[in-house]
Formats: structure tokens, C-alpha cells, sequence
């Protein structure tokens, strides 16, 4: 008999629980990350509140635009960062964002453009898409759309030893 009252509580928790779900997923769902953080209080593993695993998520979403946006706020007149994307997205193959090299005039700071494939290589005229003061509205613009890092041999950087020893002329294998 005692069974039968063990099941019969268990299917009431179950059915109060299924309509809690339905009508406010948000206090279940609280409800469930408090249960997790009790349960893992007891096994010893660290815990988090809320507030920081909210915080903690952002962060990790954020990651990636933000290391793109120091890699862009990183740029010298006449480097680029090249990413190939689907054509689909913009109509071409490559993704590039460069310096403005009339920024203090003219325009904003960064400029992204695109540009077709030639030969699997970028190359062909390039079109703006946009120009922004902001490295992270790029950094988004380029991730959103899947961009890949592409590097073209000529654009590869070159250590400081290598650049001196081609300047004076020695050649020499320094990398």
C-alpha cells in the first residue's frame, strides 16, 4: 500500500511541475539552476549565482568579436585583415578591413570592402561596404557572416631580423 502512496505523490509532483512549466517556464527554470547549484554545493564542485553565469556567458559570446576588435584597432596604414566568407553573404568572396587612409578628413577610421576570387586568390576591384568608427560593429559584421582568416604569402609579417638583414643585403635565413 505504501507503494501505491509513492506513486501517486510522485505523479502529483510530476503533473504540478508539467503545469508550474507551462505557465511560468522562467520560475522552473530557476527553480532547476538553484537545484543544480545545491547539488553541486554537496558534491564540492564550484558554484556560481546567477548574475555570474549570466556574466559568464556574455563574456564567452563576446570573446571572439572582442579579439577581433583589438586585432582591428591593431592595424597600421597599409595592413589589411582578410577573411573569406560565403558569396552568398555579400556578393563576394573576401572580406577586407583596412585603416582609411583619409580618416582625419574624410570618413571614418575603418573601412570593410569585398572583393571577388581570382584564381582562389582576392584580387579584382574592390567595393565598400562600409566605413565605421567602431572595430567591434566590424568585428560582428565579419564573425556574424563566418569569416575565416585568409593570408596572402605577400602579406604575411616579417620579423625584424629578417626585414634588417634583407635591408642590408646579407639575405641570410633569420625568420
Amino acid at each position: 500500500m505504501l507503494i501505491v502512496y509513492v506513486v501517486i505523490a510522485l505523479l502529483v509532483i510530476s503533473i504540478v511541475l508539467m503545469m508550474l512549466a507551462f505557465s511560468n517556464p522562467e520560475l522552473l527554470a530557476r527553480g532547476w539552476k538553484f537545484l543544480v547549484r545545491v547539488v553541486r554545493r554537496a558534491v564540492g564542485l564550484p558554484t556560481f549565482t546567477p548574475e555570474q553565469e549570466e556574466a559568464k556567458a556574455k563574456a564567452k559570446k563576446l570573446a571572439p568579436y572582442m579579439a577581433l576588435a583589438g586585432q582591428i584597432e591593431q592595424l597600421v596604414p597599409g595592413q589589411t585583415l582578410r577573411y573569406k566568407i560565403a558569396r552568398e553573404t555579400w556578393g563576394g568572396d573576401f572580406v577586407t578591413v583596412e585603416l582609411n587612409p583619409q580618416h582625419p578628413q574624410k570618413g571614418r577610421k575603418y573601412i570593410l570592402s569585398i572583393e571577388n576570387a581570382v584564381n582562389g586568390m582576392p584580387g579584382g576591384k574592390k567595393s565598400i561596404i562600409y566605413d565605421s568608427d567602431q572595430s567591434i560593429e566590424l568585428a560582428a559584421s565579419v564573425l556574424d557572416r563566418n569569416g575565416e582568416p585568409f593570408v596572402v604569402a605577400e602579406e604575411i609579417p616579417v620579423s625584424a631580423e629578417r626585414k634588417e638583414a634583407e635591408n642590408t643585403g646579407k639575405g641570410g635565413t633569420v625568420v
